[in-house]
Order: C-alpha cells, then sequence, then structure tokens
C-alpha cells in the first residue's frame, strides 16, 4: 500500500458519487450490504488506479457509497464497487459476485490464494480455469492481481505477477459499451475505466485510447517507458503549467528559473510522438 499524493485528491471532503449500474459491476445489492459495515476495514480504489487502506465511517445505501476514512485522516465517499473488504469468516464457500454457494462439475468454487475470497469459475473476470483449485494451485483473483501489479509511474513489466496481469487485461470487469459518457467523453455515470474498473479523473495521470477512447490509469498501464505527467491535452505550454501547479501548489513561477528549466529537464518526457505510437499500435 502507497500513500495517496495530496495534489491528486479533490478538494472537497465528501463528493458526491454517482450511482452505479449493478448489472455493470456483477454485485447485488443484498450480497454488498452484507459485506459492509461501519468499523471495517477495506480496501479502496483511488481515482489513481491504486488501493489504499481505510476503514468505512457510513454505508449509503441509496447511493450505494460508503464513506471511509483513509490513513491520513481524510474522508471520501467511494462507491461499493471500488471498495474490497477482506473474506468474512463462515462466508468463505460463498462466492463473492453472486453470493451462491451452487455449483455445477463445470462452475466450481475456487478461492483466491492471497484474500481468501471465494468465487465461481464464471463468475470471475476471466472465468477461471477448471484445474485452478486443484492441489499447489496458487491461484490469485483479479483485483488482489492489480493490488500487487499496479504502482506509479506504471504498472508492473516482468515477473509472474506482470504475466498475471496480461492475462486479465484480456477483458474488463464491465460492458465498455454501455458506460454513459458526458458530451466531451471525459467522465461516464458508473464510474468505470481502465482495466481495473475503477473511478479516475482524466487529467491526472491517465491515457485515453484513440479507438475505444476509454480512459486508463498511469498505475495499471504496462507499456510506457517514462511515468506520465499532471496536465492536459492541449499543448506543451498548458502541460508544463498545470503539472507544476500541482506539484508545487502554486499559481506563479518563474519563467527561466522555474518553466525552462522544467521543460528542459523534460524534454524527452513531453514529446509524444512515442506515446502516441504506442496507443495506435498496442491499444494501450
Amino acid at each position: 500500500m502507497e500513500g495517496r499524493e495530496p495534489s491528486t485528491r479533490p478538494s472537497r471532503t465528501t463528493p458526491a458519487s454517482p450511482r452505479v449500474n449493478p448489472a455493470l459491476v456483477k454485485r447485488p445489492r443484498f450480497q454488498t450490504l452484507a459485506r459492509f459495515w461501519e468499523g471495517q476495514d477495506v480496501l479502496a480504489r483511488w481515482t489513481d488506479g491504486l488501493l489504499y487502506l481505510g476503514i468505512i465511517k457510513k454505508v449509503d445505501s441509496a447511493q450505494e457509497t460508503c464513506l471511509v476514512r483513509f490513513e491520513d485522516n481524510s474522508q471520501f465517499s467511494v462507491l461499493w464497487k471500488d471498495i474490497f473488504p477482506p473474506a468474512v469468516p463462515g462466508k468463505e464457500q460463498l462466492c463473492c459476485v453472486c453470493n451462491s454457494q451452487a455449483c455445477t462439475p463445470d462452475n466450481k468454487l475456487v478461492h483466491c490464494g492471497k484474500c481468501k475470497h471465494a468465487y465461481h469459475q464464471e463468475c470471475h473476470v476471466p472465468s477461471v480455469p477448471c484445474d485452478t483449485d486443484s492441489a499447489g494451485s496458487s491461484w490469485m483473483c483479479r483485483q488482489c492481481v492489480f493490488a500487487v501489479a499496479t504502482k506509479r509511474g506504471g504498472a508492473l513489466k516482468k515477473g509472474p505477477f506482470a504475466r498475471s496481469m496480461l492475462q486479465m487485461k484480456l477483458s474488463l470487469p464491465y460492458q465498455l459499451k454501455s458506460l454513459e459518457w458526458d458530451p466531451l467523453h471525459l467522465t461516464n455515470k458508473q464510474q468505470c475505466y481502465c482495466y481495473c474498473g475503477g473511478p479516475g479523473e482524466w487529467n491526472m495521470k491517465m491515457l485515453q485510447c484513440c479507438r475505444c477512447l476509454q480512459w486508463f490509469h498511469e498505475a495499471c498501464t504496462q507499456c510506457l517507458s517514462k511515468p506520465l505527467l499532471y496536465g492536459d491535452r492541449v499543448d506543451v505550454s498548458h502541460l508544463v503549467l498545470y503539472h507544476l501547479s500541482i506539484c508545487c501548489k502554486k499559481k506563479y513561477f518563474d519563467f527561466e528559473r522555474e518553466i525552462l528549466s522544467f521543460v528542459n529537464e523534460n524534454w524527452e518526457s513531453l514529446l509524444l510522438g512515442e506515446v502516441s505510437y504506442m496507443i495506435w499500435n498496442k491499444h494501450v
């Protein structure tokens, strides 16, 4: 678990959260309510794509959110779909997606070796291979793979967790065509972005795919060679000023000492040719 950067958090204390279409997140209401309670320790996915430790202070069933207090004492409303509680004792044999014990020979319950949650093979995205729960298996669910592999500056590129993440990314945990976007295609009502399906802010270190137009977190993207800068898509001057204002929390900067110095030190990162090429050819 990494500490959140203060500059990436909204200024308001408890931002309003949009309602989520339950069909997209595959978590029935009765099952989700049973998993959340006041005082519960949870992992909550933030808009940067990373998971952070927090404690639930209030459960709002009408808005399908929880008020979560994080380790830095900040409090924010987090959608149910972006909260991951530990396995509840006595519930390990229930699928954490459909809340059912019913199994068939082709759709058994399998257990994540890290969080201990149970999943039906067909409820997990992507579906779990038939031999996963055999002796010696160390299968990890999608949430745990992303929790381990995502990093600031870009997800792991090598190792077993990186390979597992590549497999998870072959399918999305939501229906892309069902998302309801604003006119500029910057935000959607369901707050589902990236490969992880978590929340996001398009101008906070996210990349937009030029084909499907979805936004992807820097932390979940494995093809980047250098960290992204905070900024917009207008031009270099806007990008530099926006990035400096976010990082330094200032409104004014000395042109030669601060602006030009930053441009000279980060000139290669400001050249978008290579990033654009990767977006077109690797689909991020």
